[in-house]
């Protein structure tokens, strides 16, 4: 029987800082650690705040809970998208917003 080993392996927590947050269509934009950008539709109304920190699974699109570690809450969003730059995240809003 042979052994897969994988070559890398992708840690599924991380730690972003939200770098905004339009509050008329309840988006975000996480800055991941490697400076990508990472955009959240919030599923609800939370107090989320441009520098507030963010852990959890921010890479993999679809429902998930996050925590903001600034205000100690839980946060339900949908990963809208990962891996982005900033001009296409904010691309990604604007095209939400019309």
């Amino acid at each position: 029987m042979l052994t897969v080993i994988p070559l890398a392996k992708r840690n599924p927590v991380m730690r972003g800082i939200v770098v905004h947050h339009e509050h008329r269509i309840g988006f975000i934009v996480i800055r991941d650690p490697e400076d990508g950008f990472i955009v959240a539709k919030l599923l609800d109304i939370y107090e989320v705040e441009r520098g507030d920190a963010i852990t959890g699974d921010c890479q993999t699109v679809g429902k998930t809970t996050l925590f903001n570690e600034t205000s100690s809450q839980d946060i339900h969003v949908e990963i809208q998208n990962t891996d982005m730059t900033e001009d296409a995240a904010i691309n990604l809003i604007v095209k939400h917003r019309n």
